[in-house]
């Protein structure tokens, strides 16, 4: 995002840190320390191509995860 304003609603776009979630084939897999652009007012992110690579090829490569979590379904 080359001019850091919201496509969505005009704000501010900075870089952050945060959790992505992807469900494929009915799996929920987090990826956490994601590094994305994120508006400062609405909280829509952008996933710069790179990172959205990488996160595919991990799940691909079946890499082993740092860890497991329990998450309740309703």
């Amino acid at each position: 995002m080359k001019d850091k304003v919201c496509a969505i609603c005009g704000g501010e776009v900075t870089k952050k840190k945060t959790m992505i979630d992807r469900i494929i084939n009915g799996k929920l897999y987090l990826f956490e320390d994601v590094e994305v652009l994120m508006c400062d007012q609405c909280n829509e992110i952008w996933i710069p191509g790179r990172t959205a690579e990488k996160m595919d090829q991990t799940l691909q490569q079946n890499s082993k995860p740092k860890r497991k979590i329990l998450v309740p379904v309703y």
